[in-house]
């Protein structure tokens, strides 16, 4: 049997060694798009990446993975692969929750830099300017603060354990209403507008999908009181950004802290570089450490398993594509 990586961003050795112990499991290794098509002949898996599953990879997989059986993403999001075009008849797997602790992280520190005044302290720090009076003014905490946290799924209910450590009142907006530590409370997506009323963050971990797409519009944006602050981890199609542009200069709200945008890379004449109340990372949320030991690798090993052995998989995004 063979299989075919095609991710750039994972560990060839950590790969290799996972595949020690199946032996009967042949990898072939694509560091590029014209390596594909060969990595790709006779292959029954293709293990691979949201990040680099483009419309041009798209076309190559579709084109020679005649032999493809199963996609098994390396990544939480697949959206951008679902845009590029599968092949039919495959079962697609990801690996959620790999990196939700990171991501958790990453969002903390967004809130914690909102505020106490991170970027003003910089920019002070560049003009060599010790503007203890002026930045202690504006500075505030996270401890008994309201967090609405848009999704629920891994990443939403690390977030929710780690500003529990932070004495925060967290309250969870979900498809599913079913009580979950470290939540307060979990209302359904249809009462996310009177949520946010009463909001001091925003918190955007979703999955992105149609029913997603801009879910956090002008509306409900305008629903936030003018001291909260949304922090977007997800994907930037699930908020309206250029109600959220408008909603800052006009200072609706306090301010935002982007991890991901509608057009990545923000193009550089883009408004979002222009705002002061914006902290903006460049989609690295989940980058990091092993942290907790388990890798790509290490799940794809389990799911190989499963594979070889004919039970079902985990994690199964798409039962068989059309």
């Amino acid at each position: 049997m063979k299989a075919a990586l095609f991710s750039p961003y994972t560990s060839e050795l950590e790969f290799r060694d996972a595949l020690r112990d199946f032996p009967q499991v042949e990898l072939e290794i694509a560091r590029s798009s014209e390596e594909l098509p060969g990595a790709l002949a006779g292959a029954e898996i293709l293990v691979t990446a949201n990040r680099v599953y483009d419309a041009a990879a798209g076309a190559l997989i579709r084109e020679h993975g005649s032999a493809l059986k199963w996609i098994q993403f390396t990544t939480s999001g697949i959206d951008k692969a679902l845009a590029s075009g599968m092949p039919a008849g495959v079962v697609v797997t990801n690996l959620a929750g790999l990196r939700a602790f990171a991501v958790a992280e990453h969002a903390l520190s967004l809130m914690l830099g909102l505020v106490r005044q991170v970027r003003r302290s910089e920019q002070a720090f560049a003009r060599r300017d010790w503007a203890r009076d002026d930045l202690s003014s504006g500075m505030d905490n996270l401890a008994g603060r309201h967090l609405i946290i848009l999704g629920t799924g891994a990443i939403g209910q690390d977030i929710a354990r780690k500003a529990k450590a932070f004495d925060m009142r967290v309250t969870g907006v979900s498809r599913s209403t079913t009580p979950l530590a470290y939540f307060d409370a979990i209302l359904p997506r249809s009462e996310l507008r009177a949520a946010c009323r009463k909001a001091d963050f925003l918190m955007i971990a979703a999955l992105a999908d149609d029913s997603t797409e801009k879910i956090v519009s002008r509306d409900i944006i305008a629903a936030l009181p003018q001291c909260a602050y949304i922090v977007n981890i997800a994907r930037g199609s699930l908020i309206d950004e250029v109600a959220l542009i408008e909603a800052m200069r006009e200072k609706r709200i306090a301010g935002a802290a982007l991890d991901v945008q509608a057009s990545e890379p923000v193009p550089p004449e883009h408004s979002l570089w222009t705002l002061e109340n914006l902290l903006l990372t460049p989609h690295v949320s989940g980058a990091g450490s092993n942290g907790t030991g388990a890798t790509h690798a290490s799940m794809f090993a389990d799911n190989l398993r499963r594979w070889l052995a004919g039970e079902r998989l985990e994690k199964i995004v798409i039962e068989r594509t059309v």
